[in-house]
């Protein structure tokens, strides 16, 4: 008697096809069973599965296509893994390099955060260790993410296309010149980080605190992830002031600070020209469109009220004095 495979039935035949495939070809796998497929949510670029192999559950990513053109796949890898080593990232299992695609350790009986979890101090202060921890880890990363070489090639790709930014974006691209202008007078500090870690990249299994999903991981100003974290979760002032205080040990000072409102535009403004980059790849308007134009927005505020053009004189002032 056959054991029975259970499948969600809104995976399409064509994907259950490359997951059966791709586990059918990862030596660690050699004759074993797919008992279960469930999708997992989240996961604007890629699709992710819970999948389960001899009664064991793992979470298999399948890679979107197009990302290798944006995405250094190989450098990834070995991010991830050195985050895996640490402990902070899942436990990998495969990885592939050329396409992306992934099998990681599921974390069992773990919860996916959203924004309201981080209104929690413990989450907060967890979260403020660990990316304490993941910056200052002793091993580099072998890639760079520098928010203006990637803004800069975004542009670029579009322009490929020959497709078109929101409306009135000539004085963002001035004051991304401009911190362009800031940093190579005075250079922030590259260490490791991650780069995009939203609430859900968060798990919680009452043991660990892990951070996945280092796709964008790379060397970078450590203030790029306090700032995404900040935005991604909607911290209150209030929160946002606790949250620095727990990773810098002590109220963050005026140039902190600025730092942090600096990266909080870089990071609105590099995804709100990555998600007309996804519409210009192909993908549909509807789940992009407005993604990037509230990041635009939220971007273009920080010039309005005039918080970004202090923060860039602050850190100007306060490096030479």
């Amino acid at each position: 008697m056959h054991e029975q495979i259970m499948i969600e039935p809104a995976i399409p035949l064509e994907t259950i096809g490359r997951i059966y495939k791709m586990v059918s070809e990862i030596p660690y796998f050699l004759n074993s069973r797919i008992n279960e497929i469930e999708i997992l949510p989240g996961g604007i670029t890629n699709s992710n599965f819970k999948v389960t192999i001899d009664n064991v559950t793992y979470a298999l990513r399948l890679a979107g296509v197009g990302t290798i053109e944006y995405i250094n796949r190989p450098a990834e890898k070995h991010n991830a893994q050195v985050m895996a080593d640490m402990g902070i990232n899942a436990p990998i299992i495969y990885y592939d390099e050329t396409t992306g695609n992934q099998v990681c350790k599921y974390i069992d009986d773990s919860i996916t955060l959203h924004g309201e979890e981080f209104k929690e101090e413990n989450y907060l202060r967890m979260a403020a260790q660990v990316l304490r921890n993941c910056h200052d880890g002793e091993q580099k990363f072998i890639s760079d993410f520098n928010p203006l070489k990637e803004i800069e090639a975004y542009i670029k790709l579009l322009a490929e296309r020959n497709y078109d930014f929101y409306e009135g974006a000539e004085t963002m691209v001035q004051k991304v010149g401009e911190i362009r202008e800031l940093f190579n007078m005075v250079p922030p500090p590259y260490r490791p980080c991650h780069n995009d870690p939203l609430p859900v990249n968060w798990l919680d299994d009452k043991k660990n605190f892990y951070l996945i999903d280092w796709e964008y991981a790379g060397m970078n100003d450590p203030m790029f992830d306090l700032a995404a974290l900040a935005i991604e979760a909607e911290f209150t002032e209030e929160q946002e002031r606790y949250f620095l205080k727990q990773y810098f040990g002590d109220v963050a000072t005026e140039k902190q600070y600025g730092s942090i409102i600096i990266n909080k535009f870089l990071c609105d403004v590099l995804w709100a020209y990555w998600s007309i980059l996804q519409i210009a790849m192909g993908k549909p308007k509807e789940d992009y469109w407005d993604y990037g134009l509230n990041r635009f927005n939220r971007a273009y505020e920080l010039i309005h009220n005039g918080s970004l053009d202090h923060s860039i004189e602050v850190n100007r002032i306060k490096s030479v004095s």
